[in-house]
């Protein structure tokens, strides 16, 4: 049976109970953590840039507890994103920031999560204003491979993975390295697909000028977590619409899991619809599409 999953992203600002009352309200029974704060009682959805550590121990408890008692199962977390990546141009900043990761390995492990989405390399916002960008691509993809040579054990330890994801920084700075799922599948062959896999975000890779379908096939057998959103076919900009708000065609990114033999959580990370509405109305609208979707999928397997 498949794991459909909804992001509490979606309540941004927000504590972990309305998140976790209108996930498990709409009808889902899977979950991703859309970004953590540094406790239960003052959760919040954001990925602040200077994200704490993780809970630990008894607040890590609570969190699976409080998911437990709605029927819901965790499937994946999202850690802090901003300036909290894998690769960045100074070896300080890297360090701080694996250390930060490596929290919310070890959270994941705890609540029951399989894995933990994270961001490469930074999105040219966050580096230093001046710099020439093109004499750090390369350093910032070396960082990267060091941190996650250094997270697979803690990964490993923890019974959960790092997921890198496609991101949309392409308008940004032409030519970024590991943000497409072409330049990520070489890189992931380097470590344990137990520890290191893929996670697609359909709308990115629309913002980026990619199909999904295509992201999806590129990442093949090591795809194992998906951010399913929508975006318009003119001028995207990763709007984390309910699918079929959008313009995505839902048809091939159906069958391009398939074909892949996709067997990870299907995570829906939606934020906005047309028109807008409630988050939990917003929730219940893309379990009533994930179930339509995934039934038409299901007959065209037979």
């Amino acid at each position: 049976m498949k794991q459909i999953s909804y992001s509490t992203g979606a309540w941004l600002g927000q504590g972990l109970a309305p998140a976790f009352d209108g996930v498990a309200g709409a009808g889902f029974a899977c979950v991703e953590l859309g970004g953590c704060g540094s406790c239960v009682e003052d959760w919040r959805c954001e990925s602040r840039p200077d994200a704490p550590h993780a809970p630990r121990g008894q607040a890590a408890t609570a969190f699976r507890r409080a998911a437990e008692q709605r029927g819901l199962t965790i499937t994946t977390l999202h850690a802090p994103a901003n300036t909290n990546v894998l690769g960045p141009p100074t070896e300080a900043w890297r360090v701080e920031k694996r250390e930060v990761l490596a929290s919310y390995l070890r959270f994941a492990g705890e609540i029951g999560a399989g894995g933990v989405v994270v961001h490469g390399i930074p999105n040219v916002i966050f580096l230093p204003k001046g710099a020439d960008i093109a004499s750090l691509l390369e350093p910032m993809v070396d960082a990267m491979r060091r941190s996650v040579e250094e997270l697979v054990p803690v990964a490993a330890k923890a019974g959960t993975r790092l997921l890198l994801e496609n991101l949309p920084y392409e308008r940004d700075f032409g030519g970024y390295p590991l943000i497409r799922m072409h330049q990520l599948r070489p890189f992931v062959e380097e470590y344990p697909s137990d520890q290191v896999s893929l996670i697609v975000d359909t709308g990115h890779a629309w913002t980026n000028g990619d199909h999904p379908a295509d992201e999806i096939r590129a990442a093949g057998d090591r795809l194992w977590g998906t951010h399913l959103q929508d975006v318009p076919l003119q001028d995207p900009a990763d709007d984390h619409l309910v699918p079929g708000d959008g313009e995505l065609d839902w048809g091939a990114i159906g069958q391009a899991l398939q074909d892949v033999g996709y067997r990870g959580a299907w995570t829906f990370e939606v934020h906005h619809g047309n028109p807008e509405a409630s988050q939990e109305a917003l929730a219940a609208r893309t379990f009533a599409f994930a179930q339509r979707w995934l039934e038409a999928g299901s007959k065209s397997e037979k």
